[in-house]
């Protein structure tokens, strides 16, 4: 199967190797130092579920290079998902399938609204991982990944892709409720995020203490109700085993957008809680607790935007 993978970052850079060292045809999209290195040196991957390794993936700048692809993984942050659908259209074949591993809730409907419908399938993916330095990618958390069709049938080609993704030795379900799971992902990802970020803490500091737990239960639970307005039928306890999920994750874990923040980077606060936010006041949900968290963090967003301009 001939892949793509658009977003060399932890995630993108993550699957790419793994997809690599199983045999697959892979290509990453990458650029700057980390595509440089990549290219001189291979692309180092330091994971403590599937091992250290080091590949000669292929790696390129331009989508144009590659020609039509069978399987592209969207991987790029979400801010950049319209730059990188404008290059897109030359890996876009008659059959190829696209699936986005990305932070947010709408990142499929985004996408199709490029490229089709017909060629997204939908993925979630849990798992931390992030680029150590240009060309490595440490991977310290999961991974376990989902993927489906958005109409809940089980087709010809999700299960072909599922193959390759566990037959590479990643615990891959193959589900017929996709969107649910994309929602409890973000139910976890979203306030996560947001709260450790506002607060400049790791996951295991937030649920330590008893006011930021507040807080992000406040979070969570908008989040919750947000998805039922959508028509999402989420558990009746999925906040509570959310909490349990965070209580007993790595103390010491980070979420990406903190990592971000923390290097004065973009942060994806307008796929997280911004969209928890647009939500909540098309459907007349309150959300002051996103609604509080986006407003601070997207100052930071736009301070780290205006200095990638001026640099």
């Amino acid at each position: 199967m001939r892949i793509v993978v658009i977003g060399a970052g932890g995630i993108g850079g993550f699957l790419g190797g793994i997809l690599t060292k199983s045999g697959e045809d892979v290509t990453v999209i990458a650029r700057g130092n980390h595509l440089q290195t990549i290219r001189e040196k291979g692309l180092i991957v330091e994971s403590v579920s599937l091992g250290n390794f080091t590949c000669n993936v292929k790696a390129t700048e331009s989508p144009s290079d590659i020609g039509a692809a069978d399987f592209i993984l969207f991987c790029v942050k979400s801010y950049d998902t319209e730059e990188a659908l404008q290059n897109i259209s030359p890996l876009i074949g008659e059959d190829t399938t696209v699936i986005s591993f990305q932070n947010g809730i709408d990142k499929e409907e985004r996408i199709a609204q490029k490229v089709g419908k017909e060629h997204v399938l939908a993925g979630a993916i849990f798992i931390e991982s992030f680029i150590a330095q240009p060309g490595v990618i440490k991977q310290t958390w999961g991974p376990r990944i989902a993927i489906g069709e958005l109409d809940g049938t089980i087709t010809a080609r999700a299960k072909k892709i599922h193959t390759v993704l566990t037959n590479a030795g990643l615990k891959c379900d193959l589900s017929n409720r996709i969107l649910e799971v994309l929602w409890e992902k973000f139910l976890f990802i979203c306030p996560t995020a947001g709260i450790c970020s506002v607060a400049r803490a790791t996951i295991g500091e937030i649920v330590e203490f008893e006011e930021t737990k507040e807080l992000y239960l406040a979070a969570l639970h908008e989040v919750g109700r947000v998805a039922r307005a959508t028509g999402v039928n989420l558990a009746s306890d999925i906040v509570q085993r959310t909490v349990a999920q965070a209580e007993h994750a790595d103390k010491s874990m980070k979420p990406s957008m903190l990592r971000d923040l923390e290097r004065g980077k973009r942060l994806e606060v307008d796929a997280l809680n911004g969209s928890v936010c647009r939500y909540g006041r098309q459907l007349s949900v309150p959300t002051p607790m996103n609604d509080f968290i986006y407003a601070l963090l997207k100052v930071q967003d736009l301070k780290a935007a205006r200095a990638l301009q001026e640099s």
